[in-house]
């Protein structure tokens, strides 16, 4: 345990937040909304996120920054955090302009009660966890202030918007670009549902979103590059490490600066830095060194299914593969590079799967028993994806190159689904 001493305090967190979550009522503050509902029913809200569309509504998270004191006829501040179902068409059968990070509307739609819509998900708890007590159908708004979010996510979020254009503009099949989104660009949204649920019950799920396994797939192929293309030298050593810390957060930059972009990102910005100043550090203490800092800021954050996959995968890589992957060398002695690169595979997403295993039963039901096949096949293809990806992107606008790496990709997606829906099984 001395060895790991945030580990302790990363616990006295964890169990304090824990039990004032479940032994203590939840308190609002004199400005929380919930003080001034039902007898204020007009209310401005800030869009935080963009849409989730579906059939005949967008779904949007946003924040109530005010109401309108009917008494008093003028605006107060308020504060909370709110889900809004926006209807495509208003009451007078218009479309509705799609809002974005930033925006600012005022409606006096009804709010209500977060409830549970599937047996299976507790979704009430889910949303409390996120401090969301009620949803508001949204069929009637004004449009009054843009542009009011945080400066340097709402740029994250345009480039983002802008590479997410570049990629549409290809010639790929729809359900090849919406996967191509989803794994260079954190974009599900417009994933089909029958793909999504086979890349979850094939084992798969995990290359759907940005995570360390993206972010470090494309870091040790630009350090692999830099190798060769920067001289022998300790000057060129910190350039390269400057420049690999620099494309952690640019990638985090594409895709949003999504909490778990950022997560990934500070934890391979320790190690590289670690690394720079020679620090023999352990890669388990700065994991948890990063979870205790979030947690900080966000005690709440521990009830995120994002977060606790991402960290439980971690932590599982770090202390199960190395037992693992001894094991089986010392019972195969292999002699080939080949077959040993297999069996780290191999033993990485073991350790990953057993780690995220019970959130995996508790949350849906349902553990993948494929993925481990899926993922020694996919794994090794999946640098040279994201790879093919980029320069697809990058080369958007020249006709020639574009068409060649468009037919790559198109056929990798491709491949990807088949094999997800290849071995579409469920332990439950």
């Amino acid at each position: 345990m001395f060895r790991y001493p945030v580990a302790i305090l990363l616990a006295v967190l964890i169990t304090a937040t824990a039990v004032v979550d479940t032994f203590l009522p939840a308190v609002f503050s004199g400005k929380h909304y919930i003080n001034q509902y039902p007898a204020q029913k007009t209310f401005k809200y800030l869009i935080t996120d963009n849409c989730k569309d579906s059939k005949n509504f967008r779904a949007y998270e946003a924040k109530i920054i005010s109401y309108y004191d009917s008494t008093l006829q003028q605006w107060s501040a308020t504060k909370g955090k709110i889900k809004l179902y926006v209807a495509k068409r208003d009451s007078n059968l218009q479309n509705t302009p799609v809002l974005k990070y930033g925006d600012v509307i005022v409606s006096s739609d009804r709010l209500l009660p977060v409830s549970n819509y599937d047996s299976t998900f507790n979704y009430v708890r889910y949303m409390k966890h996120k401090r969301i007590y009620h949803i508001c159908f949204v069929r009637s708004f004004s449009l009054t202030d843009s542009n009011q979010g945080n400066k340097i996510i709402n740029a994250a979020k345009l480039s983002n918007a802008y590479l997410h254009k570049r990629l549409e503009k290809t010639s790929m099949g729809i359900n090849q670009k919406n996967l191509a989104a989803a794994l260079l660009l954190g974009d599900k949204q417009d994933l089909d549902k029958q793909i999504r649920n086979q890349f979850n019950t094939s084992g798969l799920a995990h290359i759907l979103c940005v995570s360390g396994l993206h972010i470090m797939l494309i870091i040790s192929f630009l350090s692999f590059l830099l190798k060769y293309i920067l001289p022998a030298g300790l000057t060129f050593v910190y350039i390269r490490n400057a420049l690999l810390v620099l494309t952690c957060w640019i990638i985090a930059f594409i895709v949003g600066l999504t909490p778990s972009a950022m997560r990934v990102a500070l934890m391979l910005t320790l190690f590289i830095i670690s690394r720079f100043v020679n620090l023999n550090s352990n890669p388990l203490n700065l994991l948890l060194t990063v979870a205790f800092v979030f947690l900080c800021f966000d005690p709440l954050l521990m009830y995120n299914l994002s977060f606790q996959l991402s960290f439980l995968s971690m932590a599982g890589i770090l202390i199960l593969k190395p037992i693992l992957q001894g094991y089986v060398l010392r019972l195969t002695k292999p002699k080939r590079r080949f077959f040993q690169r297999i069996i780290s595979d191999a033993a990485a997403s073991t350790s990953a799967q057993l780690a995220v295993m019970p959130v995996l039963i508790m949350d849906f039901h349902a553990f993948p028993v494929m993925f481990l096949i899926t993922n020694l096949i996919v794994l090794p293809l999946m640098q040279i994806i994201l790879i093919s990806l980029i320069i697809m992107l990058v080369f958007a606008d020249i006709p020639l190159v574009c068409n060649a790496v468009e037919w790559v990709c198109n056929a990798e997606m491709s491949l990807l689904m088949f094999i997800a829906s290849a071995f579409d099984k469920n332990f439950f």
